[in-house]
């Protein structure tokens, strides 16, 4: 991936650094001791070649790619961030922050904390990922603008940095919670429940796969003897539909509707129950799956909020 060029700044270990080195400036003067003199010119060159190596330990790292998975209100946000050093020089004391609007007026970098807060090394020559979380902001779509990587190493007297633009969306789904008891909905057949018959545990025949099916059902045998993807039928059995419908819940405010129909598609698909979706003018198919949970989160986010995006 593109990146900016690396910046050099001090950090703040010099507001305590550079009053001892002045009072110790101030003592050789006063006293002419030799010895004082010898210290501080010793500290001072090291202080000053620690600028180079600080913007060496960045100057070779690659960003490969960055992975921003979505997330529910009040989690974490996991970014993996995939980090190579090629040119034969491990990189040390890595840090990683957030740029955007959301930061700041200023844009003040947002840290990215890792498990236990501690900095990431890589080997050279070697590849490696990283994972990192934020916290997630109330629910929506969102664009993640910039990533800032960052190092002080070797003193943490001086900090170097650079940029690499992302630009990628994710989403904060509602958070699930409510009544663990499936809705009282329309009938979608002619049994008078929320539920309607589909196929059980007889076995019937094979149709094409379609996407964000479960893969429970899918023909492996046949898929492994070069055969297109299909999925097994079943018949005879008194396995459900549920369907969600958000006009329904009419008399809930909206917040708590979101969240109720959140829980329901989660508990749905570990029930692995099929499932379809009316949210406004947004109506998905019946479906199950990591496709079919991806799309009616998503459709939970930017429920009253429309295609707005907001920055991260």
């Amino acid at each position: 991936m593109k990146r900016e060029a690396i910046r050099l700044r001090p950090t703040g270990l010099w507001i305590v650094f550079g009053p001892i080195l002045m009072c110790m400036l101030f003592a050789a003067i006063n006293y002419s001791n030799n010895l004082v003199y010898a210290v501080l010119y010793l500290v001072a060159s090291l202080c000053f070649v620690s600028i180079f190596h600080t913007w060496r330990n960045l100057a070779t790292l690659r960003v490969e790619h960055v992975r921003i998975h979505s997330a529910f209100a009040g989690e974490d946000v996991q970014v993996e961030i995939y980090l190579s050093a090629p040119a034969g020089k491990p990189v040390f004391g890595l840090n990683f922050a957030r740029v955007g609007e959301d930061t700041g007026l200023l844009q003040r970098p947002a840290p990215l904390t890792s498990q236990g807060g501690r900095s990431w090394r890589i080997h050279a020559g070697d590849s490696h990922s990283v994972s990192v979380v934020f916290p997630a902001p109330r629910r929506g779509m969102y664009r993640f603008e910039m990533l800032l990587v960052r190092s002080a190493y070797p003193f943490g007297l001086f900090s170097a940095n650079f940029r690499v633009p992302i630009d990628a969306v994710y989403y904060v789904y509602p958070k699930p919670k409510g009544k663990d008891d499936w809705p009282a909905l329309h009938p979608s057949g002619e049994n008078s429940s929320a539920f309607s018959p589909r196929p059980g545990d007889d076995f019937s025949g094979v149709r094409a796969y379609m996407p964000g099916e479960s893969l429970r059902h899918i023909d492996w045998k046949a898929y492994a003897r070069g055969r297109p993807l299909s999925v097994k039928q079943f018949t005879g059995g008194d396995g459900q539909e549920l369907w969600l419908d958000a006009g329904e819940m009419a008399r809930a405010p909206l917040e708590d509707r979101l969240s109720q129909l959140a829980l329901w598609i989660v508990n749905a698909e570990k029930a692995e129950i099929p499932y379809a979706l009316k949210l406004g003018r947004t109506t998905l198919p019946m479906g199950l799956g990591l496709d079919q949970s991806r799309r009616a989160l998503e459709a939970l986010a930017v429920a009253g909020i429309g295609s707005e995006e907001r920055t991260a």
